[in-house]
């Protein structure tokens, strides 16, 4: 007589309990797994910011410690003729060469094809471009963790220019300081924090007291520019200029201590409390045309205050930026790139925008 034994199954309790650990198991190892993915998204955006800054560095190794040339003639009239002061504006024929820093850089980002192809000598120049050379998408210059498409429509060709473009974008944005500057004046920042600075020995209550945040007529404190008027280029006092160039030698606060190129999302925002923050693209964000890639400290890391922001859309009020947990990422002068937390003091932070204001920092390093 042959002997024969019962095969004993899974009993659907058992499977049930299996499934559940699982679950749970899936749900402690999901984050992790996202944690990973942003973290090498971010190391990847680090290292995009670190070309950038090596690029910069090797076209001022070529043109005597110039930062890339930054050209956006505006409305300027006369400006072909170099008058350095106050120029009338409405004069469409200035409207030329309006190419950014980036565009300048390029042969340094082994994007040599691109630069050769670029269309110059030509008005409105982003709208001259063919579509193959303004579409053209440079992976440098977007940041991973952007949930953006890198070709974006409604760009404009520059500072006062028309719009309307298809163009590929750039998520970083040359420093022009810590400026009031047309373009870049969101009016509900607040335009004093109430920080006094002193000198050494100065008492708090002096009338002498230094206040940085507070908007100026002349090269002091936050800078009004007006991006038509090259006698205001040099009130801009980060690294790059609305029209024309810095220099390293200029950084006179030093290079480890002053931002060259910041993440920018270019986000549309919005101030309506019936609304969420609106992540989709400004019109401002082509990587060539000269709008696009320059931008002032002025405003907070990841500002998403509702007081502090215009209408949706308004290009005014995007600022540096991420979708870095916390905050936003940068490249100081120096060629280092540094994580900065939103929590950054205002101060702190004005400091570490302006090239020249002679303000000790204690921003890590």
């Amino acid at each position: 007589m042959r002997n024969s034994s019962k095969r004993r199954a899974f009993t659907l309790v058992e499977l049930l309990v299996v499934i559940a650990i699982i679950g749970v198991l899936v749900a402690l190892l999901l984050p992790a797994v996202q944690m990973a993915r942003e973290a090498a998204r971010r190391m990847q955006c680090g290292n995009n910011l670190k070309q950038l800054g090596l690029a910069l560095q090797n076209y001022g190794d070529k043109w005597k410690e110039s930062m890339g040339w930054q050209n956006d003639l505006g409305n300027m009239s006369g400006n072909l003729n170099g008058i350095p002061d106050r120029v009338s504006l409405n004069a469409p024929m200035n409207r030329w060469n309006n190419l950014s820093w980036i565009y300048s850089v390029l042969p340094y980002m082994e994007q040599q094809g691109v630069y050769d192809n670029v269309l110059r000598d030509r008005q409105n120049l982003l709208d001259a471009q063919t579509p193959d050379i303004k579409e053209s998408v440079i992976d440098t210059l977007l940041c991973p963790s952007n949930t953006q498409d890198a070709v974006r429509p409604n760009q404009r060709s520059g500072y006062r220019h028309g719009g309307g473009n298809v163009a590929a974008c750039t998520d970083y944005s040359g420093n022009l300081g810590h400026i009031w500057g047309g373009w870049k004046d969101c009016n509900a920042v607040p335009s004093d924090w109430g920080i006094r600075v002193v000198a050494p020995g100065m008492p708090a209550d002096s009338a002498a007291a230094f206040n940085p945040f507070r908007k100026s007529g002349g090269e002091e404190g936050t800078p009004w520019v007006n991006g038509d008027w090259l006698g205001d280029m040099p009130r801009c006092n980060g690294m790059f200029r609305y029209h024309g160039r810095v220099r390293l030698r200029d950084c006179l606060d030093g290079t480890a201590y002053t931002v060259m190129v910041f993440e920018d999302m270019h986000w549309r925002g919005g101030n309506r409390a019936d609304r969420p923050h609106d992540k989709r693209s400004c019109d401002d964000a082509s990587w060539l045309s000269s709008i696009g890639g320059i931008n002032s400290m002025r405003n907070p890391i990841n500002n998403k205050n509702k007081a502090w922001l215009q209408g949706q859309g308004d290009r005014r009020c995007h600022g540096w930026s991420s979708n870095h947990p916390s905050g936003a990422q940068a490249v100081m002068a120096d060629g280092s790139v540094q994580f900065v937390y939103e929590t950054i003091d205002h101060l702190t932070r004005y400091q570490i925008g302006v090239r020249n204001d002679q303000q000790s920092t204690n921003f890590p390093q």
